[in-house]
C-alpha cells in the first residue's frame, strides 16, 4: 500500500471516529490535506527517480590515451627531465691605434647555458655558443657538456667537455661576458681559439669534492683529459675526438674556501701534458698556478700566477711566467670602476709561445648596470710588447642575460 492511500485510510478512520469534529473542520482542513497529498506524490516521483538512476548501469569511461613516444622520452610536465636555458649576450665597439686596423661594432658570443637534473644526484650541463670570426662569417661551438653523478659533498663525477680547473679565473667565469666585470678575459686565460696560452677546455673526466678539513673549507680537483693539441696551431685547439698521442693531461689542484673569511679563496694547481708538435721535438709541459681571490661586499679582489714549464726532449726547460691583479669597487649597486694589471713573458727560445713574447700593461674601465640583467662596460687598455710598439686600445661593451 503506498504512502498515500495510508494517509487517506488515516482521514477516514479519524472522520469515523470523530463524525462531529470532523465535518465541522471539514472544510478548514480540506485544503490542507490536498496540499500535503500534492507534495507527497512529489516526494514519491523523486524518490522514484533516484532508485532508477541507481539502477540504471553506468556509462562505459573512456580508456586511458597510451603514452605517446615523446611523453616516454620525457617531455616537460610528464615526470621526466626538464631542460631548462639561460641566454647570455654582448655587444661590442673596439678600436686600437694599430696600423691597418679599423674600429668596429661587433657581435659578441651568443651563449645559451643548459642544464637539467636527471634525478637526485645526476645532472647535465652544456654551453652552445655561436660567434662570428674574422671573416665576419658565424659558427657555433659546444664549449660545454658535462654529465655529473654528485652522491654526497665528497665526490661529484663530471664526464665529458668542461673547463680546466687552472686557477680560478677559468671554472669561475665561463663565456657569459655578462658575469665578467671587465669587457674581456685576462689575456692568461683567453680562450684557445682567441690565442690564449693554457688547456681552457678539457675532454675527459673531472672530479672535485670537499676534503674533512672542518672550518678550512678545503676542496680538491683531479681531472684527466685529451689535453691540447699541439701539433698545428692551425688545428681545432681542444682534441674533442682524437687525442694525437696515448699520453693523457692531467690536473690536480687544491682549494680553501674558510669558514672565518666569507668571499675568499686561495689554491693551488698543477697541470701535466705531452705535446708533440710538427717538426719540432716532443715536451714535456708543466703548468703551476696559484690564487688569492675576494668576492664581498661589493669588493672584488682577484690575484692569479701561472709558470708554464716547457722541457724540450734533449733541450733545456723554459718557463714562462705570467700573472695578473684586478680590482674593483662597486657603489650604489650600479656603477663598479675597476683596475687590471695584466704581465706575460714568454722567453724567444720558448718553442710554443716564443711568437707572443712579452704582453704587459693596464687596463682601467668602469661597468654600470643600469638594469638588474644589463650591464654597460667602458675599458681603455695599453699593452707592451718586446718587439713592437705599445698598443693602446678602446672598448665599449653592452653585455646581457635573458
Amino acid at each position: 500500500m503506498s504512502v498515500t492511500a495510508r494517509i487517506a485510510l488515516a482521514i477516514a478512520f479519524v472522520s469515523v471516529l470523530c463524525p462531529a469534529t470532523a465535518q465541522a473542520q471539514a472544510a478548514d482542513d480540506h485544503q490542507l490535506i490536498q496540499d500535503l497529498l500534492a507534495r507527497i506524490q512529489a516526494l514519491e516521483a523523486e524518490v522514484k527517480s533516484l532508485k532508477d538512476a541507481q539502477a540504471r548501469p553506468a556509462a562505459p569511461q573512456p580508456a586511458p590515451a597510451a603514452a605517446t613516444p615523446a611523453e616516454e622520452m620525457g617531455v616537460p610536465g610528464t615526470g621526466g627531465p626538464t631542460l631548462q636555458i639561460h641566454g647570455f649576450a654582448d655587444i661590442d665597439y673596439f678600436r686600437t691605434d694599430e696600423p691597418l686596423t679599423t674600429g668596429s661594432f661587433s657581435l659578441g658570443q651568443l651563449d645559451l647555458f643548459m642544464s637539467s637534473t636527471l634525478s637526485e644526484n645526476t645532472s647535465v650541463v652544456g654551453e652552445l655558443v655561436t660567434e662570428a670570426n674574422d671573416e665576419n662569417a658565424f659558427g657555433v661551438d659546444l664549449e660545454r657538456l658535462l654529465l655529473q653523478f654528485k652522491p654526497s659533498d665528497y665526490l661529484n663525477i663530471g664526464v665529458g667537455r668542461y673547463h680546466t680547473a687552472i686557477g680560478y679565473y677559468n671554472t669561475a667565469y665561463h663565456h657569459g661576458t655578462w658575469f665578467q666585470t671587465a669587457t674581456g678575459r685576462p689575456f692568461l686565460f683567453a680562450f684557445e681559439d682567441e690565442g690564449g696560452p693554457l688547456p681552457v677546455h678539457g675532454v675527459g673526466v673531472t672530479v672535485n669534492g670537499r676534503i674533512p678539513s672542518g672550518k678550512l673549507g678545503l676542496r680538491y680537483v683531479a681531472e684527466v683529459a685529451n689535453g691540447r693539441t699541439s701539433r698545428s696551431r692551425l688545428a681545432e685547439p681542444v682534441q674533442n675526438v682524437i687525442d694525437e698521442n696515448n699520453r693523457k693531461a692531467f690536473n690536480v689542484a687544491l682549494l680553501a674556501q674558510p669558514d672565518a673569511l666569507t668571499g675568499f679563496q686561495a689554491g693551488l694547481s698543477m697541470y701535466r701534458d705531452r705535446l708533440e708538435p710538427a717538426q719540432l721535438p716532443r715536451i714535456r709541459q708543466t703548468i703551476l698556478s696559484g690564487h688569492v681571490v675576494y668576492h664581498g661586499h661589493g669588493f672584488e679582489l682577484m690575484n692569479e700566477a701561472v709558470a708554464i714549464h716547457h722541457v724540450p726532449a734533449g733541450g733545456s726547460a723554459v718557463t714562462t711566467p705570467a700573472f695578473y691583479s684586478q680590482i674593483s669597487q662597486q657603489f650604489a649597486r650600479k656603477a663598479s670602476p675597476y683596475f687590471r694589471y695584466q704581465y706575460f713573458n714568454a722567453p724567444d727560445r720558448e718553442l710554443i709561445f716564443g711568437d707572443i713574447g712579452l704582453m704587459k700593461g693596464p687596463s682601467l674601465g668602469v661597468r654600470y648596470d643600469f638594469e638588474s640583467f644589463a650591464a654597460l662596460k667602458v675599458q681603455f687598455d695599453r699593452t707592451v710588447r718586446r718587439h713592437a710598439d705599445p698598443v693602446n686600445g678602446f672598448a665599449t661593451q653592452l653585455a646581457f642575460t635573458f
